[in-house]
């Protein structure tokens, strides 16, 4: 790794490395990193994200929507959906072991805001009804987005496009020539000082 926290893979053979960059995404710790083939002249620059893969939990997932299409239509509202653990496809499959959450991983995109929640509609086998449900989201790994860009990699304090602008600070003289600063970062205090 370096000083920009790029790290470097050295493979064996080419297709080897191939093989690796198209079967990710790849996680470190619920993280995605980034991969790309590095050749001297690459400039190593940190590009902007418009979309990344995260694993979120599903909580309160009707029992009819506890498989692999239902699963998938509910993450679809949260973004593209990849994959499900082992554990929660299992389950799906054999129907047994329902814990109260379901795993996916979704690609989410920096154009919009992170969803808490998202509502479901199941259909009511009686009659021609429909339930309405909400299943909580849960993500393992939040990555930083900014509204301002619309990409992930930075928040929105932290945008470059976003001039910063220092308030402005009122300075009053009294009678006796003492100085008294008005909103200064000291709680609801007014702090007073001698010219």
């Amino acid at each position: 790794m370096n000083a920009k926290g790029f790290f470097f893979f050295k493979f064996s053979s080419k297709e080897g490395m191939m093989q690796v960059i198209q079967e990710g995404p790849w996680m470190i710790r619920t993280i995605p990193i980034i991969l790309n083939v590095w050749s001297p002249n690459v400039s190593l620059t940190k590009e902007d994200l418009k979309k990344v893969p995260v694993w979120v939990k599903l909580h309160d997932v009707p029992l009819a929507g506890f498989t692999e299409s239902g699963l998938s239509a509910i993450a679809s509202k949260i973004g593209r959906p990849m994959m499900l653990d082992s554990y929660t496809s299992t389950m799906c499959v054999e129907a047994w072991g329902r814990p109260n959450f379901a795993r996916a991983m979704v690609e989410v995109s920096a154009t919009n805001d992170l969803k808490e929640s998202v509502k479901v509609g199941t259909p009511n086998l009686e009659n021609s009804n429909v339930t309405m449900d909400v299943v909580w989201v849960e993500y393992d790994w939040k990555p930083p987005r900014c509204s301002c860009c619309k990409v992930f990699g930075h928040k929105d304090n932290q945008c470059p496009k976003v001039v910063q602008v220092e308030p402005v600070k009122s300075v009053q003289v009294d009678d006796d020539g003492y100085t008294k600063v008005v909103n200064k970062k000291h709680g609801n205090k007014n702090i007073d000082k001698q010219q």
